[in-house]
């Protein structure tokens, strides 16, 4: 009954306390169910039976100067993936017609580092955002670390819509995952994105260490801090980096987080993406029953993900629709 009477507050778009998604996050044995249940009451209110799909393109990879330590971009650790500079346009074009093409409705394009270091880079990417707008239909959105004003102006004015930037766990915690910049730095990039207009898409890394509090802190943060999409990644632990002898976290946990952040953020697209295919295992298409409404489809900056055909049959097999536009 507790849970149907939290869930009464999400639907109608009120704020729950902290206790109470506390509550939510400790509920264990049957009562699980009885979360997914509302959780996906919240979402159809909401969200219907339409879903999102994006796909992300790692245009800058490697030779990260920050030592965040989920992360196998940084190069105080030897992960042994492929480094190289920023891509081309004709190349990012490509592949977002691509993604395109298999149905998603966003290209990330993604720069390792903890800026655009730059001006030539910044004017690169620019050029990329400028030909993805005019030479498809797709939308592009960005992911380039912390931004000074004039950067998101800049990039603004090329086209771009929305901003990726993840504040990856709470504030308490962030210390423990990352020395060379603050969960305040993260923060501050969010607030200049949003002051120029820019869409946010915000979210976290679960599994790496961080309390029940912390996954509620968080959302709180992003919930205040009103971003536009909330994107839930699960460790895929990596070889060479300090979390690389970490445990997935069991299926049933990770989509009681996905649950929970469903009813602190009823109306925002949670969109589930990396590391669903460790940590979800055999239950991937429980995550829209959970209170997802959006996914990344294709390859991630350096795992591999699931073949697009499976996920694009999910989709449709539990009668979903894949929104494109």
């Amino acid at each position: 009954m507790k849970i149907k009477n939290i869930a009464d507050q999400s639907l109608q778009n009120q704020s729950i306390s902290r206790d109470d998604a506390l509550f939510l996050m400790r509920i264990n044995g049957d009562e699980v169910y009885d979360l997914f249940y509302w959780a996906n009451q919240i979402r159809l209110k909401y969200f219907g039976h339409h879903v999102k799909a994006c796909s992300i393109v790692s245009a800058k990879q490697g030779r990260c100067t920050e030592d965040c330590s989920f992360c196998s971009q940084s190069s105080r650790y030897h992960t042994g993936i492929e480094e190289f500079p920023l891509i081309d346009t004709n190349r990012i074009l490509d592949i977002a017609k691509c993604a395109e093409q298999t149905g998603a409705n966003s290209i990330g394009i993604v720069t390792s580092g903890y800026s655009i270091s730059k001006s030539a880079d910044l004017d690169k990417i620019c050029r990329a955002i400028k030909a993805v707008v005019t030479g498809s239909c797709i939308h592009p959105h960005g992911s380039f670390g912390i931004l000074t004003k004039e950067m998101a102006l800049s990039l603004v004015k090329c086209g771009l819509k929305r901003l990726n930037h993840n504040l990856e766990t709470s504030e308490r915690f962030f210390p423990n995952i990352c020395s060379t910049h603050t969960f305040r730095d993260r923060v501050n990039t969010i607030c200049v994105a949003k002051e120029v207009g820019l869409e946010i898409c915000s979210g976290a890394i679960f599994g790496i260490g961080e309390a029940v509090e912390d996954r509620i802190d968080l959302a709180f943060t992003l919930k205040n801090l009103d971003v536009d999409v909330v994107p839930l990644n699960f460790l895929h632990p990596v070889s060479g980096t300090p979390l690389e002898s970490s445990i997935p976290l069991p299926p049933m946990e990770a989509l009681k987080i996905i649950s929970v952040f469903r009813f602190i953020l009823p109306d925002k697209e949670i969109k589930i993406a990396g590391g669903r295919e460790k940590n979800l295992r055999d239950l991937q298409s429980w995550m829209f029953y959970a209170g997802a409404n959006s996914t990344m489809i294709g390859n991630y900056l350096t795992t591999t993900g699931r073949k697009i055909e499976d996920d694009l049959e999910m989709i449709k097999d539990l009668h979903l629709e894949l929104q494109t536009s």
